[in-house]
């Protein structure tokens, strides 16, 4: 199944290409990474490796304009591309220079030697994480900013999905300190990736289509008409924690102790709902919308430039229990319905007016996060191998994807050098965000504990 048309290239007035459905259904949302701190990433060093990438894929969606009417990547010539990538790329003057925060940061960066993380360098992270989240694209594809010795990037959604995201944009950080040319995450993606997934998938085992259409797929629940609202708008607001050097370890005999065989993921799953309860905040409905890549489905060496990751609604019989939710999540992925997914979300862009849907305007006075878990796995093969300028466990690794809804929240578990890095996504016009960063701290300081103490068993 191949919706979605590499039709018209050129870099003079030509319409350029068309992005696919799967693609331009994404248009509304954005990726947001902060990392640090790092040696050697400078706003030039960015600019270069940019212009580097435009000079040797000057089709590829991150260095093209993005004309979102028609949805369509747009082609720049060099020139008006190098002249972009000066705003594009820029430094985030922060804190503001003769104020009592810019001479503490100041003295704490001359001072040289790191024990632990500094309190700057922290407020830094997260300036920069709020400088992001206010920014907006337009028709610009992604948008970069320095800050000390932290880097942070948006980047359309539109582009790719986590896989592609995380891959390009440690190529964008990196490639030029190292050295070299920038490398696109997937230089030669499969052709009609979804086509060939399901047929191997499905063709291979008949029965297995058979399965699905029998399958019942639970409903997302929706609040009920009656209950109070209040005039909302939103607010991105993110949150971030990170655990000790010991804690995944631990979490990881624990598992092989008492629940040998389940995944790291469904374990720390199992933590979050007993966080949030434990700080005032009850999830919404008993399942969870979780995000499953669907490359898996294809064969190895395949690759996708794009978004090939659906969200799933899962009902395990207990949302505090891993094995319930690992069993659930074996079953989404041997069922197909991933791949179904996808082409569902095709045909609804195909819709008539599907591209017009009006955001929300109201949200419940009484509101319940709506949980979006993901879990990137380790990220050590991509951001391992940036340039560094602090230990292992040091290190930061924000993010904030758009929230799904006012009343959504996208919690993000990733591992950097052993150590857990946790992000919370949310709108600070909906939750409290105190609440919030107090999630993230239970989860990373003791995720066994949350588990053992809410278990059904």
């Amino acid at each position: 199944m191949s919706i979605g048309v590499a039709d018209e290239r050129s870099v003079g007035g030509v319409p350029g290409r068309r992005m696919s459905l799967r693609d331009g259904e994404w248009l509304s949302c954005d990726h947001i990474r902060v990392v640090g701190p790092l040696a050697g990433v400078t706003a030039p060093v960015i600019r270069e490796t940019l212009i580097a990438l435009h000079r040797q894929h000057p089709e590829h969606g991150s260095v093209c304009r993005l004309d979102r009417a028609s949805r369509r990547w747009v082609p720049q010539s060099s020139a008006e591309y190098a002249y972009l990538t000066n705003t594009d790329v820029e430094v985030l003057d922060w804190p503001e220079p003769g104020t009592p925060e810019a001479v503490a940061v100041a003295a704490a960066r001359a001072a040289g030697e790191r024990v632990g993380t500094a309190p700057h360098e922290v407020a830094t992270a997260e300036a920069l994480r709020e400088a992001l989240i206010a920014l907006e694209l337009g028709d610009r594809p992604l948008k970069v900013l320095v800050c000390g010795d932290f880097v942070g990037i948006r980047m359309s959604h539109a582009i790719g999905d986590g896989q592609v995201f995380n891959s390009l944009a440690t190529e964008i950080f990196g490639a030029g300190a190292a050295g070299r040319a920038p490398r696109l995450p997937f230089p030669r993606p499969t052709r009609l990736p979804l086509a060939r997934a399901s047929l191997r998938f499905f063709g291979r085992a008949p029965r297995r289509a058979l399965t699905l259409l029998r399958t019942p797929r639970p409903v997302l629940p929706q609040p009920a008409g009656n209950e109070p609202r209040r005039a909302w708008q939103p607010e991105v607001c993110a949150t971030y924690a990170r655990s000790d050097t010991g804690t995944l370890g631990a979490v990881r005999k624990w598992r092989d102790a008492h629940l040998p065989g389940t995944s790291i993921a469904a374990l720390l799953f199992a933590a979050t709902t007993p966080a949030f309860e434990a700080c005032g905040l009850r999830p919404d409905g008993a399942g969870l919308m979780i995000l499953f890549d669907a490359r898996r489905y294809l064969g190895r060496g395949a690759t996708v430039d794009g978004n090939f990751s659906p969200g799933e609604y899962l009902v395990p019989a207990s949302t505090l229990d891993p094995q319930a939710i690992h069993g659930v999540m074996n079953a989404m992925v041997e069922s197909g319905w991933p791949l179904a997914s996808l082409a569902l979300r095709d045909v609804y862009a195909l819709r008539p007016g599907a591209r017009h849907v009006p955001g929300p305007t109201r949200v419940r006075v009484q509101s319940s996060p709506a949980l979006t878990l993901t879990h990137i796995g380790r990220l050590d093969e991509r951001y391992g191998g940036l340039p560094w300028a602090c230990v292992p466990e040091n290190r930061m690794v924000l993010s904030a994807p758009t929230p799904a809804g006012p009343e959504a929240v996208t919690v993000t578990f990733a591992e950097l050098a052993g150590v857990l890095h946790l992000n919370l996504t949310f709108h600070r016009s909906t939750f409290d965000e105190k609440a919030m960063r107090r999630v993230a701290e239970l989860i990373c300081a003791d995720p066994v504990g949350l588990i053992e103490e809410r278990s059904p068993s």
